[in-house]
């Protein structure tokens, strides 16, 4: 059987299915429910609250989830070191609409030569969580897909969307094709139960679909490669966004894993962030 790692180099994502708790899971749907249930007056669709950690919306579950043995071992394992450090934890709360999310990889304004050097050296570098609370089907990837460049293909399927925002109602994306997320080469639907993490490379192309009906309430968080922080913009990205973790005291006991995550975090912030 393929070990974690290998699984994550060949696919470019691994499924660890029912990694969070019972009691934790519980924990948190008693912490994000409110968020969720306030979610169209949060702001822009689709809906995210991206610094849940902040004291006004933290609960004590968050850091027991961020301490978990399972996700954060899986973690290790694939970036392939113990050096560590926190990426963010974003709750993803849906859209009021029926939207689509358009396919992408998350290499927006990356250097082309960084970014090569990135898909061929260190591939690992940064690795995303989507973390369901409730059964979440939204997200589509294609697979083996971050181990290389764009193919002509998936050039040629997703510049026919570029008239479009990045995200747009359904239906003028279907106005373009119908099937827009089974069109895309070799895309694969990943359809989460609650407690599931789904552990994945954001260099691989993916799409989502919102739809108002479906109660989704996913963390979105990850880990980076704190070594690799001066070679690659892409993994300073969000050291601003939580201010407030400079003085986590409020947070409690972080525990063996999320500790020196966040205390390795707080140093980058002070050493990149004016």
């Amino acid at each position: 059987m393929a070990t974690v790692r290998e699984q994550f180099d060949d696919q470019g994502f691994i499924l660890l299915a029912g990694a969070i708790p019972a009691d934790t899971l519980e924990g948190l749907r008693e912490g994000l429910d409110p968020l969720r249930q306030a979610r169209d007056t949060l702001g822009e669709r689709p809906t995210r609250c991206q610094t849940i950690l902040e004291p006004k919306y933290f609960h004590r579950s968050f850091a027991d989830f961020l301490d978990l043995d399972v996700t954060n071992q899986a973690a290790r394992q694939i970036i392939g070191t113990d050096q560590l450090a926190f990426a963010g934890l974003a709750c993803l709360l849906g859209c009021a609409e029926h939207v689509v999310c358009r396919w992408h990889r998350d290499t927006a304004n990356m250097d082309p030569v960084e970014l090569d050097l990135l898909l061929n050296q260190h591939p690992n570098a940064l690795v995303q969580t989507n973390c369901a609370v409730y059964d979440d089907e939204s997200l589509w990837v294609v697979p083996g897909s971050h181990r290389r460049g764009d193919t002509q293909d998936e050039v040629a399927y997703s510049t026919r969307f570029d008239e479009l925002g990045f995200v747009d109602v359904v239906d003028r994306v279907r106005a373009i094709e119908s099937d827009v997320f089974g069109g895309m080469p070799g895309a694969l639907n990943v359809k989460l139960t609650a407690g599931d993490c789904l552990l994945y490379n954001p260099l691989l192309w993916h799409a989502a679909e919102y739809r108002p009906e479906w109660k989704r309430c996913t963390l979105h968080g990850g880990w980076k490669d704190v070594d690799l922080l001066d070679r690659f913009s892409l993994l300073r990205w969000g050291l601003a966004h939580n201010p407030w973790l400079l003085d986590p005291g409020y947070m409690g006991d972080l525990g063996p894993n999320f500790g020196p995550q966040l205390a390795r975090f707080q140093q980058a912030v002070e050493r990149y962030v004016d």
